[in-house]
C-alpha cells in the first residue's frame, strides 16, 4: 500500500500533493484511464494501468490546475509508451494512508477526497508495479506494497528508504556499484527531467533482482518512480541470446519450420552441409534436400513417430545443392504452443558420410581380403552357414569348392612375391568371372580359395563350374614381362550329398582338394567316402610319422652312382626307408609328401645327413676312402635358416671330408635366386661339398642358373630315360640334355636306368654315368659296406 512519511503531518507540499489528486482525479477518470490500456495491444495491458495512475499524479502536481476529461486522456496517451515496460505493478492501498495522516489539512474536500482515494486504491490494488513518491529532500511521502516486496524490505524500511542512503545495493550492468546520485529519480530532481534506467540490486538477503526504474519529476512536490522487477525478462532474454548464439555457432546444421512444414529459418552450418544459402531456402519445404534414396514407407514411419511421441531420430540420406548425396544423422522435434497443438518443426543434423564411408572400409576390411579385396575366411564361413539354411528350405543342393593355386610358391620363388601377389589378383578376377552373382568366392589365406554355390539342381553343375575355372585358368599371365603359367586343384563336397554341417563340409572339401592335388593337379576331385578313408590314412600316417625318428623306424638304403663303361661305384646316393609296425613298409612316394606338408621334412633331411656321414666314415675305416654319399635336400631348406651350420657340423662329427659329400637340390631353390640362396651354396661349395641338380629337365633351369651356383652334376630325370626308348622326342631331349651339361663342364648322369638298352643309348649320346636297378638296387648298410669292401668289387 501507499504510506504518507514526512517529517510534519501537514506539510505544504504534502497537502498539495493530495489536494491536486483529489480535486483532478475522479473515479471515472481513473478507470477511463484503464480502459485505454485494456484497448491496447497485449504486451502492452500490463502496463496499462500503471499508465493511468501514474501519469495522472504526475499532471495534477505539475500544474496543480483542474483539467478536462479529454486533456486527461490526451496525457495519459502521451505518457503510454514512457511506462509501457512497468508491466504486472501492483500499488496497494493509498487513498487509506493519505487520508489517515492528511485528511484534516482537506477541511471541506474530505468527503470528496475519501471517495476519490477509494476509486483509486482498487485501482491501483490491480498492479504490481512498485510505486514511490519522494521529497526534493530524498525522503519517501508514499510508497506501496509492491515496492516493498521488490526491493525485499519490511515495511518499516520501506518507510524509511531514503533516495541518498537507500537500503539496498544499486548495481549497474558492469557490475560496478551505483552511487545514488545516478539513480533516475535523483537524476529527475537534478534536472526536472524524466529519467529510466536498468540495475541490478541487492536485497538485504543477498538476492539479487533486476529492476527497472521509471522517474518523472512533480514540479514542486518531489518525483514520482516506478519500479518493476524485470529480472526474468532479463533472464529470459539472456537464453535467448544465448539460444541464438548457440544456433548460429552449432557445427550441426539447424533448420525451423512451421507447422505447415516451410522453413523458417536456418543456420550457417546448414549452410556449409548442404550449399543452401538462407534466400534460397526461406519459405520453402525441406523436401528440396531429399535424395530419393527412401520410399515412401521410410517417410511414413518418421511422421508416425513424430506425430505419436513429437520426436524422430535417426539417419537419413539427404541431397546437397551440387547434387551429391551425404548421409546425416537428424533429430525432428515438435514444438507446442500450448498442449496439444503444433507450432514449429525443429531438425538437428550431421553430416555423418565420412564416419559412415569410414565405417564402411572397416567393416569390409574386417571382412575382405586386402590383397584380392575377396570375402576373407569370416565372411565366406557366414556365407556358406546362409547357403546351407537355403539349401535345407528350398531342397536345393550346396556346393563347396576348395582351391588351391598349383606351383604358386615356385612362381614366387621365381619371380618375386610382387609378381606372385599380382597373379593372385588377376586369379581373383579370372575366378570371379566364372561364376554366378548368387554364388560367393573368398581367398582363405595365400594361394588357397574358396567357392560356394548355392541353389544347384543337380551335383553336375559343380563340377560345370570346376571345369570352367580350370579352362579360365588355362591361359596364361602377363605380368610385368613375366608371362606365368598356373591352374588350380580343386576339391568338391557337397550338401546334403556329402554333409549337412559346415564344418563337415569344410573337411570333405579340403580332402577331395588333397586327392585333386596328389592326382596330378590342373584337376577337380569330389569327395567320396573312399577320399575319406584315404584321408583319415593319411592323418593316422602323419601321427605315426612324428615318432619315428624316436621310435627307430626310419633307416637308410644306399644305391649305388656308377660309370657306364665300367661298372665302378663313384658314390652312393642315401634313400630313407620307414618302417612302422602298425602301417607296416610306407613307400617313400607316400610319406614324402605327408612329411613335407606336415613340417618334418627338415628334420628328417638332418637325420638323413647325418646318418649317412656316419656311413661314408665306416666307409673310410674300412678303406673306401674315395666313395662320397649323396643326400637329397626339400628346397625347404632354402627358406629357413640353419643349413649350413648342420652340414659342417655332420662333416666335423663324423670327420668326412666335404669333397665325399654330395647334395642333391631339385630345381626350385635355384630359381629363387636370392641373396639367401646365393650365400647358402656359395658356402656349401667353398667348404668343398658337390651340388647336384635331381631330376634335372622338368623344370625351369636356365644356364645362368647352372654357371651361377657351379653345378657339378646333372641327374637326367628318370622319366626321360625310360621313356627314349619308345619315343625319338625323348631321346632328343635325353641327347640335349647331356649335350647342355657337357658343352658347360658338368658331369651328366642318366636315372632310372633299367634295361640295357637305356643303357647303351644314353652311353652313346655321350652319358658317363648311370643310375638304376639294371646298375644296382638300393641296399642297406651292411651290404653297401660289403659291397665297397669285397676284393672283387669295381671300384673307381
Amino acid at each position: 500500500m501507499l504510506r504518507h512519511i514526512c517529517h510534519t503531518p501537514s506539510s505544504p507540499p504534502t497537502r498539495r500533493l493530495i489536494a491536486g489528486a483529489v480535486s483532478c482525479v475522479a473515479p471515472s477518470q481513473v478507470f477511463a484511464h484503464t480502459s485505454i490500456a485494456l484497448d491496447a495491444p497485449p504486451f502492452l495491458l500490463a502496463g496499462a494501468v500503471t499508465l493511468g495512475v501514474l501519469a495522472t499524479l504526475a499532471l495534477c502536481t505539475i500544474t496543480q490546475r483542474r483539467r478536462t476529461h479529454r486533456q486527461m486522456l490526451n496525457d495519459a496517451h502521451s505518457h503510454h509508451a514512457v511506462s509501457a515496460s512497468l508491466a504486472d505493478t501492483v500499488i496497494d492501498d493509498l487513498p487509506r494512508t493519505l487520508a489517515s495522516a492528511d485528511a484534516m489539512a482537506l477541511g471541506d474536500a474530505a468527503p470528496n477526497a475519501t471517495a476519490d482515494f477509494a476509486a483509486l486504491r482498487a485501482t491501483l490494488a490491480t498492479l504490481d508495479e512498485g510505486v514511490i513518491l519522494s521529497a526534493p529532500s530524498g525522503e519517501t511521502f508514499a510508497s506501496n506494497s509492491a515496492a516493498a516486496r521488490i526491493f525485499g524490505l519490511d515495511t518499516a524500511r520501506m518507510a524509511a528508504f531514503h533516495l541518498d542512503h537507500p537500503p539496498v545495493g544499486f548495481l549497474r550492468a558492469n557490475g560496478i556499484a551505483c552511487p545514488p546520485s545516478a539513480l533516475p529519480p535523483r537524476k529527475c530532481l537534478a534536472d526536472g527531467q524524466a529519467h529510466e534506467a536498468e540495475f541490478t540490486v541487492i536485497q538485504p538477503k543477498g538476492t539479487r533482482r533486476w529492476l527497472k526504474l521509471h522517474a518523472r519529476p512533480v514540479p514542486d512536490a518531489g518525483v514520482v518512480t516506478a519500479i518493476s522487477d524485470v529480472t526474468h525478462q532479463r533472464q529470459t532474454d539472456a537464453r535467448l541470446r544465448l539460444a541464438d548464439k548457440a544456433i548460429e555457432h552449432s557445427p550441426d546444421a539447424i533448420m525451423i519450420t512451421t507447422a505447415e512444414g516451410l522453413i523458417l529459418r536456418v543456420n550457417p552450418a546448414f549452410t556449409r552441409l548442404t550449399g543452401y544459402r538462407l534466400d534460397e531456402v526461406i519459405g520453402h519445404s525441406p523436401a528440396l534436400l531429399r535424395s530419393g534414396q527412401h520410399d515412401t514407407a521410410f517417410y511414413t514411419t518418421m511422421w508416425d513417430s513424430i506425430h505419436r511421441s513429437g520426436r524422430w531420430e535417426g539417419e537419413i540420406w539427404n541431397r546437397h545443392k551440387r547434387g551429391h548425396l551425404f548421409a546425416e544423422r537428424l533429430s525432428i522435434s515438435a514444438v507446442e504452443d500450448v498442449p496439444g497443438h503444433v507450432s514449429h518443426y525443429v531438425a538437428v543434423f550431421s553430416d555423418i558420410t565420412e564416419a559412415k564411408t569410414e565405417a564402411a572400409r572397416i567393416t569390409h576390411l574386417a571382412q575382405h581380403d586386402a590383397l584380392t579385396g575377396l570375402p576373407n575366411r569370416s565372411l565366406m564361413s557366414d556365407r556358406l552357414d546362409q547357403a546351407l539354411h537355403r539349401s535345407q528350405r528350398h531342397h536345393r543342393i550346396t556346393a563347396l569348392l576348395f582351391l588351391d593355386l598349383d606351383r604358386f610358391k615356385t612362381v614366387n620363388d621365381t619371380f618375386g612375391h610382387t609378381v606372385g601377389d599380382v597373379l593372385l589378383q588377376q586369379v581373383a578376377a579370372r575366378l570371379t568371372g566364372c561364376v554366378r552373382e548368387s554364388d560367393s568366392v573368398g581367398r582363405l589365406s595365400g594361394d588357397e580359395f574358396m567357392v560356394v554355390l548355392s541353389d544347384l539342381i543337380d551335383a553336375e553343375q559343380a563340377g560345370q563350374v570346376a571345369r570352367k575355372i580350370l579352362s579360365a585358368l588355362s591361359p596364361p599371365f602377363d605380368i610385368e614381362g613375366h608371362r606365368v603359367q598356373t591352374s588350380f586343384s580343386i576339391g568338391i563336397a557337397l550338401c546334403p550329398d556329402d554333409a549337412d554341417a559346415a564344418k563337415d563340409l569344410h573337411q570333405h572339401a579340403d580332402t577331395a582338394l588333397y586327392h585333386a592335388k596328389a592326382s596330378g593337379r590342373n584337376a577337380f576331385r569330389y569327395f567320396t567316402e573312399a577320399m575319406n578313408a584315404r584321408a583319415e590314412q593319411r592323418l593316422s600316417m602323419e601321427h605315426h610319422l612324428r615318432q619315428a625318428v624316436a621310435n627307430g623306424e626310419i633307416s637308410l638304403m644306399f644305391q649305388p652312382l656308377t660309370r657306364i663303361d665300367d661298372g665302378r661305384v663313384v658314390a652312393m646316393e642315401a634313400l630313407c626307408r620307414w618302417h612302422n609296425p602298425a602301417l607296416g613298409t610306407v613307400s617313400p612316394d607316400t610319406f614324402i609328401p605327408v612329411a613335407e606338408d606336415s613340417g618334418m621334412m627338415l628334420e628328417l633331411d638332418y637325420w638323413v645327413l647325418e646318418h649317412a656321414c656316419r656311413e661314408v666314415a665306416k666307409w673310410q675305416a674300412h678303406g673306401a676312402t674315395d666313395v662320397g654319399v649323396a643326400v637329397n635336400l626339400s628346397s625347404l631348406h632354402f627358406r629357413r635358416e640353419g643349413l649350413v651350420e648342420a652340414v659342417r657340423a655332420a662333416l666335423a662329427r663324423t670327420r668326412v671330408p666335404a669333397s665325399l659329400l654330395e647334395l642333391e637340390l631339385s630345381e626350385i631353390p635355384l630359381l629363387q635366386g636370392g641373396p639367401e640362396v646365393t650365400s647358402i651354396l656359395n658356402t656349401l661349395k667353398a667348404m668343398g661339398v658337390r651340388l647336384v641338380i635331381n631330376d634335372f629337365g622338368v623344370g625351369y633351369s636356365s644356364l645362368a642358373h647352372l654357371r651361377r651356383y657351379q653345378i657339378d652334376r646333372l641327374k637326367i630325370d628318370r622319366r626321360f630315360i625310360q621313356a627314349m626308348e619308345h619315343t625319338e622326342d625323348d631321346a632328343a631331349i635325353v641327347r640335349a640334355l647331356i649335350e647342355l651339361g657337357q658343352s658347360m663342364r658338368i658331369e651328366v648322369l642318366a636315372e632310372g636306368v633299367e634295361t640295357d638298352a637305356q643303357r647303351r643309348c644314353v652311353h652313346a649320346a655321350g652319358c658317363r654315368l648311370a643310375q638304376g636297378l639294371l646298375m644296382g638296387a638300393p641296399m642297406n648298410a651292411e651290404a653297401t659296406l660289403a659291397l665297397l669292401t669285397a676284393p672283387t668289387s669295381t671300384r673307381p
